[in-house]
């Protein structure tokens, strides 16, 4: 189970940056990010980047990126490079809603629930308005 919570905060994770216009060094990452380009029902997700950074190695969630780490000078891939329009059917897409479908619902959300499950004092959204807050 940890294996394929591990596979799937890397995929979240990776999507995170899809809200970027392009590739940035990992020592051009912001401090957070919008995602934004998969917007459909719900509102865009500021996803505090630096908060998480630091949780886990980049490749969690930039699974396709073998090898970055957050001193290296590669070029770090916009997640919506892959999950905005797949072109493998075993790729999410991020215009899925469902929590087995959309790629940052799969591994954000799965993620937020074992570590919630794991300390009850965190603060780690579970639930679509603590991601995706309500227009004002």
């Amino acid at each position: 189970m940890k294996k394929s919570l591990t596979i799937l905060g890397a995929v979240v994770l990776a999507v995170v940056f899809a809200g970027l216009a392009g590739a940035v060094t990992p020592a051009e990452a912001p401090e957070s990010t919008t995602i934004d380009d998969c917007v459909n029902k719900k509102s865009a997700v500021e996803f505090p980047h630096s908060v998480h950074a630091g949780s886990f190695e980049c490749v969690t969630c930039h699974h396709t990126q073998e090898g970055l780490t957050a001193e290296s000078d590669m070029q770090v891939e916009a997640c919506g490079t892959c999950h905005v329009e797949p072109e493998a059917a075993e790729t999410p897409a991020c215009s899925q809603m469902s929590l087995s479908k959309n790629p940052f619902h799969i591994a954000c959300v799965g993620c937020h629930k074992e570590k919630v499950a794991e300390d009850e004092t965190l603060a780690a959204p579970t639930k679509c308005e603590g991601c995706h807050p309500k227009a004002e």
